[in-house]
């Protein structure tokens, strides 16, 4: 969003999933796939995060954001499938680093039988500077990973968008349509984060309030998951104006420096 989008303008990215009564009944039907996720692994949460996309594309376009009927299946799976792909190969450095630093701690730990017996010959001392090393190295890569995972986020909301607005998984990767989005809006995007962030600051904190609590613990998990459907509804419709503000400051700044 830009600095002029004002809190009437950012009420609609926020109501829309409890507009109506048909808008909540849709809610409840995304929230019980969320649950389904639980139970079977994956498909039902590329559904979700399909929808989740269409509602991007819908704002995107310059509509307001609105609760879909669940009646597309194939494509919102198609898009979540695509959508999952695209996060992945953004983060798969971060992903990549992560796994290599446990892999060099937890594989010290298969040469423990070495390091102890009658034969070891200075072995446990051997043992215990590799250990260190590997904690080295996990500490190491959990810092490089990080890193990596935020520089992959960054731009991934951009990325997306443009993927499901040009409805080709190939346009996430066209960093030069993109790009200039993303920079032309900066100030918007850095703001849709922070709206996003906070939504999911408070869910995190209201978890563990009742995580916290023997008589709320069993309904903790029940509640999140309505919880995390709506925040990934907000976070795809003020990623979709982002979007497209951004976009139009880009052909606005086309047109104005094109010679006449």
């Amino acid at each position: 969003m830009t600095i002029q989008s004002s809190i009437s303008q950012l009420k609609p990215l926020f109501r829309f999933p409890f507009h109506d009564r048909q808008s909540r009944t849709r809610f409840l039907i995304g929230s019980a796939l969320s649950l389904a996720g639980f139970i079977v692994p994956i498909i039902p949460g590329l559904f979700v995060y399909g929808y989740t996309l269409r509602v991007l594309r819908l704002t995107a376009e310059g509509e307001s954001p609105s609760m879909l009927p669940w009646d597309d299946w194939s494509t919102f799976l198609r898009l979540g499938f695509r959508g999952a792909i695209v996060s992945l190969l953004f983060t798969a450095p971060a992903i990549v680093v992560f796994l290599v630093g446990i892999s060099v701690y937890f594989g010290t730990f298969f040469l423990l039988p070495f390091s102890s017996g009658p034969e070891a010959n200075g072995a446990e001392s051997a043992f215990a500077i590799l250990v260190l090393v590997a904690m080295a190295v996990m500490f190491l890569s959990m810092a490089l990973g990080s890193i990596l995972l935020v520089l992959g986020t960054i731009p991934l909301p951009a990325s997306t968008s443009h993927f499901v607005v040009k409805d080709q998984m190939s346009a996430a990767f066209r960093v030069r349509e993109w790009w200039p989005i993303l920079s032309a809006n900066r100030l918007g995007y850095f703001i849709s984060f922070v709206i996003v962030s906070g939504i999911l600051g408070i869910a995190y904190y209201a978890f563990f309030a009742l995580y916290s609590t023997l008589v709320l613990l069993c309904v903790a998990y029940l509640i999140m998951v309505p919880v995390l459907f709506y925040a990934m509804l907000v976070a795809a419709s003020v990623f979709g104006v982002t979007y497209r503000e951004g976009r139009a400051m880009v052909q606005e700044h086309s047109l104005s420096s094109s010679p006449e």
